[in-house]
């Protein structure tokens, strides 16, 4: 049942009472594009790592990467083998550097910018410790 709720099953249908066979075309096309937006950013990688996955073995060769978490490495500056010590210094180190009270002589605009880039390494923070689990 849930594979015809997609979007481009939807439109497909749609297009067709509506238009004939052009219209199926251009509606799920539509309805792809439009799953394509509404998918989750996962990004999927097929690594073989030994001759066992090649054989067909019971290990996943799938390697899922979390865009996500990785956009938040690059905003902390750190790479994804960092130890939590390194993770730790790192949003500290940025978080004096942007923090608002800090910058809030220099004027509203200096001082909103701040903000905004505190808020990102914040939420990059916290994401990298909930991947890793730690608090």
């Amino acid at each position: 049942m849930r594979f015809f709720l997609k979007f481009k099953w939807i439109f497909l249908f749609i297009g067709f009472r509506l238009a004939g066979g052009r219209g199926a075309f251009w509606g799920f096309l539509l309805g792809a594009f439009i799953d394509s937006l509404l998918s989750p950013s996962t990004i999927r990688f097929k690594i073989y790592t030994n001759q066992q996955q090649w054989s067909g073995g019971d290990a996943d060769p799938y390697v899922y990467v979390d865009s996500k978490l990785t956009e938040a490495y690059q905003t902390l500056g750190i790479s994804e083998a960092a130890s939590d010590d390194d993770v730790r210094q790192a949003y500290r180190r940025l978080a004096l550097k942007y923090h608002p009270d800090r910058i809030a002589s220099q004027g509203e605009e200096a001082r909103l910018a701040a903000e905004r880039a505190f808020q990102q390494i914040s939420q990059a923070k916290d994401t990298i410790f909930r991947a890793r689990g730690l608090k």
